[in-house]
């Protein structure tokens, strides 16, 4: 695991950091995202595998708690991260994206991999409107642009299975 040299050990907040990193997993040398995603994805089992109205209340009580524990540990993270904008190891952003795309629909396997591989393309490439939301400041920049990926990865997963 890489050692975060920005900040002395007292101004890191170990609890921001194990939430922001997903427990260590954004230290990872590959692809972080994609593991905060694939995070996501098994936060969304236990909704995919229920059949009954909680498979469409349960994402959004997850999402709700993912946007709550982002907004507490992101920016004493950021502030610790000696200005670095968006780091790379705070994988909590991508967890929330992927629960967005994921609550937009009925659940299904095909549609479920379909929002994936559409989370990951938009939020590695950034079309409009997904590259705006970088340039909001500090949480919101580092949050929005995943949340506005996951909700079009969800919308484009829904177009384009009624098109097949």
């Amino acid at each position: 695991m890489p050692e975060i040299k920005s900040a002395p050990e007292a101004k890191r907040p170990l609890w921001a950091f194990a939430i922001a990193t997903v427990l260590g997993l954004g230290h990872t040398p590959r692809m972080p995202g994609t593991i905060g995603a694939a995070v996501g994805l098994f936060l969304y089992i236990p909704a995919f595998l229920m059949a009954s109205e909680w498979q469409f209340i349960l994402p959004l009580a997850e999402l709700a708690v993912v946007l709550l524990l982002t907004a507490l540990a992101v920016p004493r993270v950021l502030a610790a991260s000696g200005g670095v904008l968006d780091p790379p190891y705070v994988i909590i952003d991508e967890v929330a994206g992927m629960l967005c795309a994921l609550s937009i629909a009925s659940p299904d396997f095909v549609r479920i991999l379909v929002a994936f591989v559409l989370f990951r393309i938009l939020d590695i490439f950034k079309p409009f409107p997904v590259n705006r939301m970088e340039s909001l400041p500090g949480t919101w920049g580092v949050l929005m642009d995943d949340v506005v990926a996951g909700l079009l990865a969800g919308l484009l997963s829904v177009l384009v299975l009624r098109l097949v």
